[in-house]
């Protein structure tokens, strides 16, 4: 597991809004299936089959990652631009173990492509509330 992990599944960027049509769970949803809600969390059972792409999407709330089953995986970030949907980065995330979470802030449009021989999966705990304390 290299260090870009973390740094490249966690990039945003920041100051871009999306259109409310851009959630996962409206944009995404043969990838993203809520598990449950309430006003504090969403917890999002997210899977992506061999050779999937997902549609567009963005997370509006940071979240904690478990991932489940790591594949390799493009990793393609957009950008709003005049009202529209740009692509302005492709990286390739490594094969290897991944740690068992991750912090997450809110992320920017974008969408993966399993790249591997097995599906991706990952529950993903969306934290509706500010952080408050430490």
């Amino acid at each position: 597991m290299t260090s870009l992990l973390p740094v490249t599944l966690l990039a945003m960027q920041v100051g871009q809004v999306a259109p409310p049509d851009l959630d996962a769970v409206a944009a995404a949803p043969n990838n993203h299936r809520v598990i449950l809600e309430n006003d504090q969390v969403r917890v999002l059972q997210v899977t992506v089959m061999p050779g999937e792409t997902e549609a567009v999407h963005e997370h509006r709330w940071p979240s904690v990652i478990h991932i489940q089953s790591w594949q390799p995986a493009l990793d393609i970030r957009y950008a709003v631009r005049d009202g529209k949907l740009v692509e302005v980065d492709r990286t390739r995330l490594p094969a290897g173990a991944p740690p068992a979470a991750i912090w997450a802030p809110n992320e920017a449009p974008h969408a993966v492509t399993n790249l591997g021989k097995a599906p991706f999966r990952l529950l993903r705990v969306e934290l509706k509330q500010p952080v408050v304390g430490k």
